[in-house]
């Protein structure tokens, strides 16, 4: 195993990508990250509950809450991306802010203090979408232009070189991209055109998706395949990655423990394979978007449906169980799903109608259910948007 990797093993890190199932307007509403969750509300103020312990609620206390609490500044955001223990947003100026942990740089402002509320990204860049990683962050600017800033071990910022910074710099190669995911060792993101990269750790050549190349890479190389991907659809979980083809089809790619590549077992002793390409998803769903966490996987079809495949111990699947899953099941519920957002052992998302719904791990009210019991299945916030 890649050395680095292994240390972010140990932190248990993700990175967490919400996904929309009506892909033309990409605006994330909902973020879920270890022991915290925020949404935004229909006038883009942001509200944020759960474990707050370095200020990643961005409520100006480091006091965790059980019910929704206002994000400091009376910004307005146009969507948000929470990770394990930091939070950003962009606002409708394009401007990016982000507060909670600030060691490697992670907040992007020049500093490595933790904020209790929301400090600007540093560069006067106008971003369209920024994405939170464990130890660093990344955001693509209205002209299509990636940027990553943080922790840079394996060149996971993608600048060509393994220096962290406490500012944005420059993802390497001159592409154009539309989406990006940061996630704990690895980044990926999609071009305009529908290509996918990878850059960071390899894992012995599984996590970029590059075939038999075994090596790390400190700026942007192609995965293998000759898919064309859907905007928006890239999600980097802790060591695999899936995204969504133009043929509305899941793909994964990476570590397969727990069953996260959603492609079965490979015997009936449970035998799940590593993959250094990307795979189809069992089953015959087409899907739209999809989202990795640490061990699992959810996604929504193309009719509104949710899935989920993976590790289930705390009922993050939301099946009504916490059996472990290597191909879909569906979420229990008659509902159709326009967001969801994977944390570390919890899951939530936005019906159709607009409510919120999460399940998985209850610790420190993330579910937003003002309880820290678990819930199998998914089950209404006591809030609206």
């Amino acid at each position: 195993m890649n050395t680095t990797l292994s240390k972010s093993y140990l932190f248990l890190a993700l990175s967490l990508v919400l996904v929309i199932a009506s892909v033309p307007a990409y605006s994330e509403t909902l973020a879920a990250g270890e022991d915290h969750t925020c949404v935004l509300k229909s006038n883009g103020a942001a509200y944020c509950w759960g474990d707050n312990s370095v200020g990643q609620l961005g409520d100006g206390s480091t006091e965790s809450s059980m019910t929704p609490v206002a994000v400091s500044g009376d910004l307005r955001f146009k969507s948000i991306s929470v990770d394990w223990d930091h939070t950003c947003g962009v606002t409708d100026d394009n401007d990016a802010y982000c507060w909670g942990r600030g060691r490697y740089g992670r907040l992007g402002n020049d500093s490595s203090e933790n904020s209790m509320i929301p400090v600007a990204v540093s560069g006067g860049l106008s971003f369209e979408s920024v994405n939170s990683g464990f130890a660093h962050t990344c955001g693509i600017t209205t002209d299509g232009d990636a940027f990553c800033w943080g922790r840079n071990e394996d060149g996971i910022l993608g600048n060509n070189s393994m220096q962290g910074s406490l500012v944005p710099v420059p993802v390497s190669g001159g592409l154009s991209f539309g989406s990006i995911n940061a996630g704990s060792a690895t980044t990926c993101g999609i071009t305009k055109s529908g290509d996918a990269y990878c850059w960071g750790a390899s894992d012995f050549g599984s996590l970029l998706g590059q075939g038999s190349d075994l090596d790390g890479k400190i700026a942007p190389g192609l995965v293998a395949g000759e898919l064309s991907f859907k905007p928006n659809s890239i999600s980097v979980g802790l060591d695999h990655v899936c995204a969504i083809s133009t043929a509305d089809e899941a793909v994964c790619w990476g570590r397969g423990r727990y069953g996260k590549l959603g492609i079965g077992s490979a015997d009936a002793i449970g035998v799940i394979e590593n993959l250094r390409i990307p795979r189809k998803v069992k089953g015959n769903v087409s899907f739209a978007l999809i989202t990795t966490g640490i061990f699992q996987t959810c996604a929504i079809a193309t009719d509104g449906k949710a899935y989920c495949w993976g590790r289930n111990a705390s009922g993050q699947l939301g099946d009504d169980s916490t059996t472990m899953r290597v191909e879909p099941v569906a979420v229990s519920a008659n509902l159709e799903f326009r967001e969801l957002s994977i944390g570390k052992d919890h899951t939530c998302g936005i019906s159709s109608d607009d409510e919120v719904y999460c399940w998985g791990n209850g610790n420190a009210g993330k579910l937003g259910t003002r309880s820290s019991d678990n819930q199998l299945t998914p089950t209404k916030a006591r809030f609206k948007l």
